[in-house]
């Protein structure tokens, strides 16, 4: 048994191309610092929003790869950006983002005293390399999806969160005043004039930088950039960035670009060849940060083999008996879509609770368990992942009370593992998609389907606009009928199940959903299930428990809320803090309890 509660006596090593990045803290950012013993060191710059949240993982096994090569890597994020300290919407220094990548750069020469330093960025990143690339303190830079073109860059951004309105309900307007939100991501006014400044074509580099252009295909914007680089004298050689739209187009279905990775580790041996030494003597670095006045932060690593990332906020200076054990959503990595679960975690720390959110097995900074399937989503592995987080944060804190939060399939986590773990005391459950998995469900296509909504429940398997389409076309007819098809056998099957029994799969599944509800029931565990408005998941309230919820009459245990005006991750942030009211006032009625026990 471990310091962390979690048995390891037969768990294996965990696999990987390079120990795992160290979490570190300097001058209020969050930094992820890759060992390695040569002299070439890297500084990771990365993307922003929407796009890092799908590229944390491939940046991630980046650094892992060129660290297993000899070069030290320094990763981070920047100023009121995912862990680093700081509101996004607050930001008034317009040179706060360059100055961290000097200031990173420096943290960087501590940590490995390299002879030389490349930079490698990706999208807002690249244009940022410039910061360094300008002054002559890089030898050599990798520019990923370049923005070669800050004001460009914002109208993009705009147009993005314009076409994605109906699914994100935010405007681009809905930043701070001169600012902008792009998918609940926020851009301050100072933010956005600092990107505006951002011009790779006016940039004065070094004729002697070694340049690699990663290029998007067709994109008609690398190839100018990779024109004018050379016209002025720069040695640029390019490389197509192979997987790229499978790569940033969803985060939970984000494909690491994995050849586009190995080569740009290539380059870099070809480049800057590897020096082969031992390890620099480690430097004195801390992960403990204060990013509230009343609240300390750590970043740290737990579970067998350090294999889980994790941040824990408690409340300064104060003992606390209530823990939050914040769980991911899909792929989106620990900071939460829109970054709502840091801000979520650090007041809940302000309140006076003890706060984990952490990266399950395989997402974002976590390692998968030895042969672990790529996808782990929905699956009853993911139990292991969070017994590990509820030892872990009960004998860190001494918490005598752990709720579980999750959205989305991390709500389904949520349920499945109060069930399953009698030392977790309450679950709050937003918009859950599936209240019980079926184990012969594919999780690939299931993902992949475009979410139904309550809106759609009981129409007409097939209406006039869709026959049109089938008919011109637009539709395969095979695929619509295989769809219709398996529409009317689920129904059946809901209808005919109490008379088929086993046989019938909503049966079955029924059966396996009120078991867990009835062991929660007994043990006295407060389930909040929140919904916004038309959600997906509250189909399944209609299907499980029937259209008026009767059958949650069963269940005393569990209160239903709903959020008006929200879409299915909460971007608004009208609904992000309607949402944190609902759970803190459960928070304190299940700490109420509790105590009067």
């Amino acid at each position: 048994m471990n310091r962390q509660g979690f048995d390891t006596s037969t768990a294996a090593p965990v696999a990987g191309t390079s120990p795992l990045a160290v979490p570190i803290a300097f001058d209020g950012l969050a930094g992820y610092f890759h060992p390695a013993g040569g002299g070439t060191a890297i500084l990771l710059l990365s993307p922003w929003g929407y796009e890092e949240l799908c590229s944390r993982k491939s940046y991630r096994m980046l650094g892992e790869k060129l660290a297993a090569a000899g070069y030290p890597c320094l990763r981070f994020d920047y100023p009121a950006t995912a862990n680093s300290h700081g509101d996004s919407a607050d930001l008034d220094d317009k040179s706060a983002w360059r100055n961290s990548v000097k200031r990173a750069l420096a943290e960087l020469r501590r940590l490995a005293n390299p002879d030389r330093v490349v930079v490698i960025g990706q999208g807002i990143g690249a244009g940022l390399a410039a910061t360094l690339a300008e002054g002559g303190e890089v030898a050599g830079q990798v520019l990923l999806a370049p923005v070669a073109q800050g004001r460009a860059y914002l109208r993009e951004l705009a147009a993005w969160t314009a076409m994605t309105q109906p699914t994100f309900l935010v405007k681009a307007s809905d930043g701070p005043e001169g600012g902008l939100m792009a998918g609940g991501f926020v851009l301050s006014a100072a933010t956005a004039d600092e990107i505006k400044s951002i011009n790779l074509f006016k940039a004065q580099l070094p004729s002697g930088l070694k340049t690699l252009l990663v290029e998007r295909s067709g994109h008609p914007g690398d190839q100018k950039l990779a024109g004018h680089f050379t016209e002025t004298g720069l040695a640029v050689e390019t490389l197509p960035f192979e997987g790229y739209a499978d790569y940033v187009s969803d985060p939970t279905l984000s494909v690491p670009p994995v050849q586009t990775l190995e080569r740009i580790v290539a380059w870099m041996k070809a480049s800057f060849p590897a020096d082969q030494l031992e390890p620099a003597p480690g430097a004195e670095c801390t992960a403990v940060s204060h990013p509230l006045p009343g609240v300390v932060e750590e970043a740290l690593r737990f579970g067998p083999d350090e294999m889980f990332f994790g941040v824990l906020a408690t409340p300064l200076g104060k003992e606390t008996k209530t823990a939050v054990v914040i769980l991911n959503s899909g792929y989106d990595h620990s900071i939460g879509w829109a970054r709502m679960s840091v801000g979520f975690a650090r007041s809940l720390a302000e309140y006076g609770c003890a706060v984990l959110r952490m990266d399950l097995a395989g997402v974002g900074e976590s390692s998968y368990w030895p042969n672990q399937p790529a996808q782990v989503l929905y699956s009853d592995k993911q139990l292991d992942d969070v017994r590990a987080a509820v030892g872990f944060v009960k004998e860190r804190t001494g918490a005598d009370t752990v709720i579980l939060f999750g959205r989305c399939s991390g709500a389904y986590l949520a349920l499945l593992a109060a069930s399953a773990d009698e030392r977790v005391n309450a679950a709050f459950l937003v918009n859950s998609r599936r209240l019980v998995w079926d184990p012969d469900e594919d999780v690939d296509k299931a993902i992949r389907e475009p979410i139904q909504t309550l809106s759609s429940y009981g129409r007409k398997a097939v209406d006039l606009n869709t026959l049109k389409r089938v008919v011109s076309g637009d539709i395969n007819l095979v695929s619509a009928l295989k769809k219709v098809t398996r529409a009317a056998k689920l129904k059946a099957d809901r209808k005919l199940a109490p008379v088929l029994g086993n046989l019938s799969r909503h049966h079955r599944l029924f059966k396996i959903l009120t078991s867990r509800l009835k062991l929660l029931k007994q043990r006295g565990v407060p389930l909040c299930l929140v919904y916004s408005d038309n959600d997906r998941g509250l189909l399944e309230l209609h299907n499980w428990f029937g259209p008026d919820r009767r059958g949650l009459k069963t269940y005393p245990n569990i209160r239903v809320e709903a959020l008006p005006d929200a879409d299915h991750n909460l971007t608004p942030v009208a609904a992000r803090q309607q949402m944190f009211a609902l759970l803190t006032d459960f928070v304190a009625h299940v700490a109420s309890s509790k105590s009067s026990k």
